[in-house]
C-alpha cells in the first residue's frame, strides 16, 4: 500500500500495483482428508467430500467386500482446496447398477491414501 498525501496532512491510502488482494488467494486446507459420503446409506446416489493441500493426481475407486474394483469415479489431476466432491450414481464401470451392500471408497491423492465404507440400500 502507498500513501498519497496533498499538503498539508490530507492522506490516503492508495493500492499498489504489486499489491496481492487477500480477497483473491484461494483457501487451501492444511492437509488432505477424506470424509463421510453424503447420504450413506443411499440409492441412486451419493457424494464423497475431500480436501486437497495440494494440487495432486487424484484417484477415487470404489471396491467391494471382497476388495474387487466396481468403479473408477475419479483418475484425474486436481487443484488443492476445500471441499472437493465427486458424485457416484450406484454403477459399476460396465454402467450396471450395483446390488445392496457395503462398498468401500478408496482416495489416493500423492502421499495421502485413506479408505472409508457406504453403503448401498434398495
Amino acid at each position: 500500500t502507498i500513501l498519497a498525501c496533498a499538503l498539508p496532512v490530507n492522506c490516503q491510502e492508495v493500492p499498489d500495483p504489486t499489491d496481492v488482494d487477500d480477497q483473491d488467494a484461494i483457501a487451501v486446507p492444511a492437509r488432505t482428508a477424506l470424509y463421510q459420503n453424503t447420504t450413506n446409506p443411499f440409492n441412486p446416489m451419493t457424494t464423497i467430500h475431500f480436501d486437497l493441500a495440494r494440487d495432486a493426481h487424484v484417484s477415487l475407486k470404489i471396491y467391494d467386500v471382497a476388495g474387487r474394483l466396481v468403479r473408477t469415479v475419479a483418475n484425474e489431476p486436481m487443484t488443492a482446496g476445500y471441499d472437493r466432491q465427486v458424485i457416484w450414481n450406484g454403477r459399476d464401470d460396465d454402467g450396471k447398477r450395483v446390488s445392496s451392500g457395503v462398498y468401500f471408497y478408496r482416495l489416493v491423492a500423492a502421499d495421502y491414501e485413506a479408505t472409508r465404507k457406504l453403503v448401498v440400500m434398495k
